[in-house]
């Protein structure tokens, strides 16, 4: 018990110091404006006891203050891991894209990846349905010359869908049961790829990660795009649906492709495979060669195009 309690002081006084490390950034008197804002993060049950402000509770003031963008900054570099993950993940992608490429980010959540290929030279339009997320989503990547937003999900077809959510705005999905702690229900736009091209133009790369909903927003396509990433899983339930997304694409003409592991910024394969090979051999031995769980991302890069 006594080890817990220490753990739980040891992080919010990290939290506390990160805070008034932000205000210092900025410029702000710290004696002034520490104690009310660290006051303002911490939470008051019904029972009054004060609990240890989380990384949420000084995400949010930041958002709602007006200081996302630095206390990112910030919080990076506080974090040498997260610092890295995100550099390299911005050498990934000036590895793939041209300078100032057209991006479709489709199921962008809070922005991690729209302010990756922006940061990478890239011009982004992001795709995002759900209210929770696109409060961070605008924070980090709102105001940049070469972003632009559709605060809508991408289908089959236009219209009105069931975005079921849960807690983690990241897994929020329109597919029903793919999560089965679902706390919210939205209604909420659908549009189609081929719309979002004719809007915005054809996009040289286009990310896709909607859980589970890949298979419609490739059916909303009817020509290729240069480059393709979607992310898939190597559940039981999961291995025909990703099988269906592969032969989709298939019929845009010959393609070559490589994997990328959950949440990495690297390649699995040294070479890319021919489409139609990889069709018949996944999912190969996958599950046996990717670090921890069994999922990722798949780019198809179209050789016709």
């Amino acid at each position: 018990m006594l080890s817990e309690f220490a753990n739980s002081l040891s992080r919010g006084l990290a939290l506390q110091c990160e805070a008034e490390a932000i205000i210092v950034t900025l410029g702000f008197p710290l004696f002034e404006l520490s104690k009310p804002i660290f006051r303002l993060l911490m939470k008051r049950p019904p029972n009054g006891e004060c609990s240890m402000p989380t990384s949420a509770h000084v995400k949010d003031f930041c958002i709602h203050a007006g200081l996302y963008r630095p206390a990112r900054w910030l919080s990076r570099r506080l974090r040498p891991a997260q610092f890295q993950a995100h550099s390299e993940s911005i050498r990934f992608y000036r590895s793939l894209l041209p300078a100032c490429a057209l991006c479709f980010d489709v199921g962008a959540n809070i922005g991690e990846k729209s302010e990756a290929i922006l940061q990478a030279g890239g011009r982004v339009v992001a795709f995002e349905p759900s209210p929770v997320a696109l409060l961070e989503l605008r924070a980090r990547c709102g105001g940049d010359k070469n972003w632009a937003l559709v605060p809508a999900a991408v289908g089959s077809s236009p219209g009105i869908g069931v975005l079921y959510a849960p807690s983690d705005s990241g897994k929020s999905s329109l597919v029903q049961g793919w999560q089965s702690n679902v706390r919210e229900r939205w209604y909420v736009p659908v549009v189609t790829l081929d719309t979002a091209i004719r809007e915005f133009g054809k996009p040289y790369y286009c990310k896709i990660d909607v859980e589970g909903w890949e298979l419609a927003v490739l059916e909303g396509l009817t020509e290729a795009i240069p480059l393709i990433s979607f992310e898939f899983h190597l559940s039981e339930k999961n291995i025909a649906k990703t099988s269906s997304c592969l032969k989709r694409l298939s019929a845009f003409g010959p393609s070559h492709v490589n994997v990328a592991p959950a949440e990495a910024s690297f390649f699995h394969f040294s070479e890319w495979a021919r489409l139609t090979e990889f069709i018949a051999w996944f999912p190969g031995t996958l599950k046996e060669e990717l670090p921890g769980d069994s999922y990722g991302d798949i780019f198809v890069r179209n050789t016709m195009c």
